[in-house]
């Protein structure tokens, strides 16, 4: 209360006491008041100033407490604003409970972390956060501080939020306690730690990891702080120093482990280990170059120390025991080379003599360039032996790339042996037999090559071997000639017959089969032949009849054999096909046919038999890349004299033979195993007794495939919908032409027939050029099948062109059908054939 308020207030009692006292002087005055009113009029007066005094304390008072009020509340709102301030500003939140532990309160700051209702997660209770503690044993401490009431810290929860982060938060509390003691309930705040936690994880991940590569390395690993104290030491440097392995811990300081190390080490004099220490500390600390020395386990070592950016020193202990060993033992060998040196030249003087006059050419290669070659190699290249070298091998070889990529194989362990030819610089060629094998130059990997000139060896045997081919060929054209007679005999006999009777319609039905029979034995014998002069154009595999192929050798082999052999041909499975090329299985089988022969000098039989068969368990475990199932056996015996168990290994290897020089390649076995393995069988040689007399048995087995289905007629070839095909047919031999014409007027095609090549670029022009394909034949008068597709070309470069021919290399047909819608099929060619080859060729 100011102090005119309390003037007010004690005023009216004053002024009453006054008024009193004045009235009783003045009564005095005019001895008009006796004693008694006199008093009674002065205490009167008195009372009324005291009870002024009093009004005025009391207002005093009053006014000191509405000034402490004041200052109270003014304080209260700085606090309010300060808490305010520090709530608005830290990282955290705060939180309330009751004394039954569930939430007044729960900061703003929660629920921006959380981005949710923080109830939805903390639940309605402290006692709710027990779901969202990793821990249980944990969580059963803090539960009971919590019945308790006692104060908390680090309480840890975590959860996935609603934009699914992990978070980890961390609380603290303390009891909030009444005037009378009693636990009303918790303060407290909490933070979010997660980055803290990660962080805290992401270390202790790194920590381990990094332990584990320093455990991992096989040197011995050390690391001091700054300050000299051990950090980080691996396995390998504590089994270094077995003495004091137990002092090499975390915290340990440099000089407390050379400490122990001396007195372990059995360093006497305490000045001794003193001086010493000092020593070590110095050398510690500058960083030396690398030592070696022999530590307390009885092991080299060469040891490293490097100071790290921070301070501190990083020793490393690199395990050179071996080194050490092998410097003992080269010093050692070192005495004994020096003792052997002189013999070695020696020893290179005389080997040096002996390759200079070997009368094989000697050449060391590097597959770079020729680096040595001795005289009988410059002889036979007809070059100087200086001359020869730092020039490439290749430039002195036909086909020089291909033959040096496949020697270059030698330089790494493959022994190699061909054959080639060599040129000379005035551009004779000679024949060499070449060994390849693994040699070493100038410490790098290189080739030795051994040449062998057999120019006049070869021209010798190839007159020989001419010789003895056009004695094969005059017996062969007596037996194809028997065996055409047969077949013409067939063909004329059934079509006279058929001729003779034409009302008899099952009588000219038998006759038609037996010569389309016969018709057939003669195309598999001109393949057969073609195959011999390797004059088949492809070689694609197909699905082939075996039991017809294999009867049909006999025709081939009847002329090839001596007269003391008999040929047995068992081939009666008829439903037995596979999947192979026919060129190459025909090689084969006459192949073993003639090994077989070559075996019986003194006659005996020779059995070409066919079988269908499952074979078993163990035929798959000697070829584990075949496929069980159903296997076409054609098995090749003989009478002859055996195959030697020493060389049973060795038979399918290219150029191995037993034969006598100039009467065998080396290549027939190799090629039969080839073929095997290209139709996706195997061959086996069966009952060898392992000595000679008791003949041999090969048996190729390939993969049966099921019989092709008769076809029941021509389809129509068309060339869209509805339309058939407009074919220029070219063939110089009228029934030829008059065959293939209905042929494909059968399967719906419109024919303009040409003689050869000139009469059919005539028709074609008449036509004006509006045919859908050409079958023409190869070999024609006036112009040839290649010259009428050339001048085609020149009409329509995209005109389909089917060429037939019953005689090509393949040179001519790779010529033939270098061009994209080209094809070019054998003669006899089937109904079947033709009309598919057609599609093809429309197709594109």
């Amino acid at each position: 209360m100011s102090g005119p308020s309390r003037l007010s207030a004690a005023l009216p009692g004053a002024l009453a006491g006054l008024i009193g006292f004045g009235t009783l002087l003045a009564l005095s005055a005019s001895g008009r008041i006796d004693l008694p009113a006199a008093a009674a009029l002065a205490v009167a007066g008195g009372l009324s100033l005291w009870g002024a005094v009093r009004a005025g304390s009391a207002a005093s008072a009053l006014a000191r407490s509405d000034a402490a009020q004041v200052e109270a509340r003014d304080e209260l709102d700085g606090l309010r604003a300060r808490a305010r301030d520090f709530a608005a500003v830290s990282p955290g939140w705060l939180w309330e409970t009751g004394s039954d532990h569930r939430y007044l309160s729960l900061s703003g700051g929660l629920t921006a972390l959380l981005r949710c209702d923080p109830r939805t997660v903390f639940g309605d209770s402290l006692f709710d956060l027990g779901t969202l503690v990793a821990d249980e044993a944990t969580w059963a401490e803090y539960r009971a501080d919590i019945e308790a009431g006692r104060p908390f810290r680090d309480l840890e929860v975590s959860f996935e939020g609603v934009d699914g982060r992990d978070l980890v938060l961390r609380l603290n509390a303390v009891p909030v306690r009444g005037a009378d003691g009693r636990f009303r309930g918790y303060r407290g705040c909490g933070v979010d730690a997660t980055a803290e936690t990660l962080a805290l994880v992401e270390a202790r991940f790194m920590q381990a990891v990094v332990h584990d590569a320093i455990d991992s390395v096989s040197e011995g690993f050390v690391l001091f702080s700054a300050d000299g104290r051990l950090l980080i030491c691996n396995e390998q440097y504590r089994r270094a120093y077995p003495t004091i392995a137990d002092m090499l811990t975390p915290g340990r300081s440099f000089a407390e482990i050379l400490r122990a190390a001396a007195e372990r080490g059995g360093l006497e004099g305490a000045d001794d280990i003193g001086a010493w220490v000092e020593q070590r500390l110095t050398r510690h600390l500058q960083h030396s170059a690398p030592v070696d020395g022999r530590l307390s386990d009885g092991r080299w070592y060469r040891i490293s120390e490097h100071a790290t950016g921070t301070g501190g020193v990083v020793k490393i202990l690199m395990d050179i025991t071996e080194l050490k060993t092998r410097e003992e033992e080269l010093a050692q060998q070192t005495a004994r080379l020096e003792q052997t040196v002189a013999a070695l030249r020696e020893s290179e003087l005389r080997y040096r003599q002996l390759v200079e006059l070997a009368p094989y050419g000697i050449v060391i290669w590097d597959r770079a360039a020729i680096r040595f070659a001795n005289g009988a190699a410059a002889a036979i290249l007809d070059m100087a032996a200086e001359a020869l070298e730092g020039r490439p091998l290749a430039g002195f070889l036909e086909d020089g790339d291909a033959l040096a990529a496949m020697l270059a194989g030698s330089a790494d362990g493959e022994e190699q042996r061909l054959e080639c030819d060599a040129l000379r610089p005035d551009g004779e060629r000679r024949r060499l037999e070449v060994a390849a094998s693994q040699a070493v130059y100038a410490g790098g990997p290189a080739v030795l090559l051994v040449l062998n000139d057999i120019t006049d060896r070869r021209r010798v045997e190839g007159e020989l071997q001419r010789a003895q081919k056009m004695e094969a060929v005059g017996r062969m054209a007596g037996g194809i000639a028997h065996e055409f007679n047969n077949m013409l005999t067939a063909i004329g006999g059934f079509a006279r017959l058929a001729e003779r009777n034409p009302a008899d319609p099952d009588r000219v039905l038998t006759c038609v089969q037996e010569i389309a029979k016969a018709s057939e034995r003669a195309a598999a014998l001109t393949g057969q032949l073609l195959d011999f002069s390797h004059r088949r154009v492809t070689d694609e595999r197909e699905v082939v009849a075996v039991a017809p192929l294999v009867r049909d050798l006999r025709v081939f082999l009847k002329p090839l054999l001596s007269a003391g052999i008999d040929v047995a041909i068992l081939a009666e499975d008829e439903g037995a096909h596979v999947l192979v090329n026919p060129v190459t299985l025909n090689q084969a089988l006459l192949n073993l046919a003639l090994n077989g022969r070559d075996a019986m000098p003194h006659g005996g039989t020779l059995t070409i038999s066919l079988t269908m068969e499952v074979p078993d368990d163990a035929f798959f475990a000697r070829h584990r890349s075949l496929r069980p199932g159903r296997y076409v056996v054609i098995r090749v015996t003989d009478q002859g004299t055996g195959i030697p168990a020493e060389i049973r290994d060795r038979i399918w290897e290219p150029f191995f033979t037993t034969k006598e020089p100039g009467k065998g390649t080396g290549l027939g076995l190799w090629m039969v195993y080839g073929t095997a393995q290209q139709s996706g069988g195997a061959v086996e040689l069966e009952d060898v007794a392992g000595e000679a007399g008791h003949g041999a048995s090969f048996a190729l087995y390939l993969p049966a495939v099921d019989t092709p289905a008769e076809p029941a007629g021509f389809d129509p070839l068309h060339v869209a919908e509805g339309e058939g095909a407009v074919i220029l047919l070219v063939d110089d031999e009228d029934s030829v032409r008059r065959y293939l014409r209905l042929v494909l007027e059968e399967a719906g095609c419109t024919v303009v027939e040409a003689s050869d090549g000139q009469e059919a670029l005539t028709r074609y022009d008449e036509a004006g050029g509006l045919f859908d394909a050409v079958v023409s034949d190869v070999s024609m008068p006036r112009m040839n099948g290649l010259e009428l597709a050339r001048a085609l070309e020149t009409r329509n470069q995209l005109l389909p062109i089917l060429f037939l021919t019953g005689y090509a290399s393949r040179e001519t047909a790779a010529g033939l059908t270098a061009q994209e819608g080209r094809q070019i099929v054998m003669k006899p060619v089937t109904p079947e054939r033709l009309l598919a080859a057609l599609r093809d060729l429309l197709a594109l």
